[in-house]
């Protein structure tokens, strides 16, 4: 039996920058290989092209509306080069992953998969399909969807479909067109990571279009406790790996890829200090010659943390500030406010830290005067980069649901709805009334200033020189890195 996972169509279409691999086909793919039911490929459709990716995110609409005309442009290579792949590997199965909002290019996909073969089977998943299965389960081209962590669900449906067994719907987390049962059923959680495979990155498909930096993608535990309003996450028990276990994908990674600079994408990385400790610790001990970068909250962080965490080869940190306004920090329940924000910057900037802020703005219950906080904020704390985001609904979330009671939203819409309309827009009544105090031009106004504003703070010559010192580690380990790198600054800073 064959199957092919594919990565939906999406930087390929905005022109933006596109970091790592599809981690969790990879890890199915690796599943299928460990237990040898299935021939697994994965397919990353942005890789099938050798070379895309600005850094230039100025105009968010602009870049989605890019990728609502491209997805509807069926002459577009990438179509092409989906059909070519099933062309020559001819799978039984096909898996398609996506997020809300990247659904229209998803369905596309699974549209061009039946219409090349219609008894190929194809089964959806990922974080759009653990909040919103209806939609996907009535699109005509998908024949499965699976909610939550589909590792486990994803093995018993091979298994099942070799034996000749339709009984799919029986699986826990599995939603049939015969069987929704488990249409409104708690997404499926996997209880101990380290009994998983590494994800098997031979499976991938284009493998001379990855970095080696790339391939330095690694999740070192799953959910959050957390609950932010902005956050979809399906799962409050966090699982972490043990170290031994990551230490070893990360020598793994090392010797087969040459890999320098490690990406470790957990919703917070610090959440449990001891482990991190211990990770740093043996780092150092073990003499293991990395460059990694991480995400987590401003408030799982001190000054012993920090040192040592540079100390075993950390060169960046994501932290999520949000807002310059303690009544939006209220709203996104993220339980900071401003003076927390400010002492775990000022523990960053006392240990010399390179760290990335992100901001959002333009959420449907903000006044124009805490937006222009956010950005009084940003230049306050100074970030070496600093990215805003302009809020997009996302059903699952507590701010959706707090959108919905200012009538501003719907989450019933139908598929063709997300062929006619902007990413940006899905699930705005109207996309002309996006805030219930603002209207939609001065809404433009404000947003356009304070997203020049942060374009002109991180083309600032002192934070570019910051990013590049953080990382001459590894360009003088891998001058390629540092061509690349150049060449997209250049690129940035000309054209945007």
């Amino acid at each position: 039996m064959k199957v092919l996972l594919i990565e939906p169509p999406t930087n390929c279409f905005t022109g933006l920058i596109k970091r790592g691999y599809p981690i969790g086909l990879c890890m199915l793919a690796s599943i299928a290989k460990q237990q040898k039911i299935a021939e697994v490929k994965v397919y990353d459709s942005d890789r099938s092209f050798s070379s895309f990716g600005d850094l230039n995110f100025l105009d968010q609409r602009q870049n989605m509306a890019h990728f609502l005309e491209e997805v509807n442009n069926v002459k577009h290579q990438v179509w092409k080069n989906i059909n070519n792949m099933l062309e020559s590997f001819q799978p039984d199965i096909v898996g398609i992953t996506t997020m809300t909002i990247q659904y229209a290019s998803a369905l596309q996909t699974a549209r061009i998969v039946k219409n090349w073969k219609k008894d190929c089977i194809v089964i959806i998943g990922g974080a759009h399909a653990s909040v919103m299965p209806r939609g996907m389960i009535d699109w005509p081209y998908t024949d499965i969807v699976v909610k939550g962590e589909g590792e486990e669900a994803f093995l018993e449906i091979i298994k099942k479909l070799k034996a000749g067994d339709k009984n799919i719907g029986s699986i826990p987390g599995v939603i049939t067109k015969d069987d929704v049962s488990d249409l409104n059923s708690a997404p499926l959680e996997i209880g101990n990571l380290d009994a998983l495979p590494f994800p098997d990155r031979n499976a991938l498909e284009n493998l001379q279009n990855y970095s080696p930096e790339d391939m330095g993608l690694i999740l070192t535990s799953r959910g959050c406790p957390y609950r932010c309003s902005y956050c979809s996450n399906f799962t409050r028990k966090t699982r972490f790996r043990s170290v031994d276990n990551i230490l070893t994908e990360i020598v793994q990674v090392q010797k087969k890829f040459g890999t320098k600079q490690f990406m470790f994408k957990d919703d917070s990385f610090t959440l449990k200090r001891k482990r991190i400790k211990n990770f740093c610790t043996e780092i150092i001990r073990k003499k293991i010659k990395i460059l990694w970068e991480c995400t987590t909250r401003l408030d799982l962080i001190d000054d012993h943390l920090v040192k040592l965490m540079k100390k075993a080869g950390c060169n960046r940190i994501g932290v999520g500030v949000e807002s310059g306004d303690e009544q939006m920090l209220e709203i996104y329940n993220k339980q900071l406010n401003k003076d927390k924000i400010r002492k775990g910057i000022e523990i960053l900037n006392r240990n010399n830290m390179f760290w990335t802020g992100y901001f959002m703005m333009g959420l449907p219950m903000e006044h124009k005067k805490q937006m222009l906080r956010t950005l009084e904020f940003m230049k306050e704390l100074s970030p070496p980069y600093a990215a805003i985001g302009i809020y997009k609904p996302y059903p699952g979330t507590g701010l959706f649901e707090m959108t919905e009671e200012l009538g501003l939203v719907d989450s019933q819409v139908t598929n063709e709805h997300f062929f006619s309309t902007n990413p940006v827009d899905y699930f705005f009544k109207d996309r002309n009334h996006r805030c219930a105090y603002i209207s939609q031009d001065e809404l433009t106004k404000i947003t356009n200033h304070i997203e020049r504003e942060f374009e002109k703070s991180n083309k600032k010559f002192s934070n570019m020189l910051k990013r590049g010192l953080a990382r001459r580690q590894l360009y003088l380990n891998s001058p390629k890195s540092f061509v690349v790198d150049l060449k997209r600054a250049l690129k940035w800073i000309v054209t945007s």
